[in-house]
């Protein structure tokens, strides 16, 4: 699995992996396997390697689920095509799927209608293990 943050030059884009998941939590994505701190947000914008990007993307086909504080997980939702998030709304095969709430920190999952302070995005067959 792969992010991209696309910038206005090849020079200035950063492409974060490949690693087996990504998990945003807070204001921070954590890349797997070992939960290194990859990317920061602030000020409507992620940090990644010192350049600002305002979206990032996923190309290939993932699998999402959001986590509680005590590591419960939900079923994984997809697999789907690809996903992207755009200041702090999650988008997945171009469909709005949830939102960042930046006052409570918690992500509201529209399918369940719930909210998690994780999520997460995995490869297809991570997700099967």
């Amino acid at each position: 699995m792969r992010l991209h943050f696309d910038g206005p030059s090849p020079t200035y884009s950063v492409v974060l992996g490949p690693a087996p998941w990504f998990k945003i939590s807070g204001n921070f994505i954590r890349r797997g396997p070992d939960a290194t701190i990859v990317a920061i947000y602030r000020a409507h914008q992620w940090n990644v390697e010192g350049h600002h990007f305002t979206r990032w993307d996923c190309k290939e086909p993932g699998v999402i689920h959001f986590e509680d504080v005590d590591g419960g997980r939900t079923e994984p939702f997809g697999p789907f095509e690809r996903f992207h998030a755009a200041d702090g709304v999650l988008y997945a095969n171009g469909e709005l799927f949830a939102k960042f709430m930046e006052e409570t920190q918690l992500w509201h999952c529209y399918a369940t209608e719930n909210f998690w302070p994780a999520v997460v995005f995995e490869s297809p067959h991570e997700a099967d293990e």
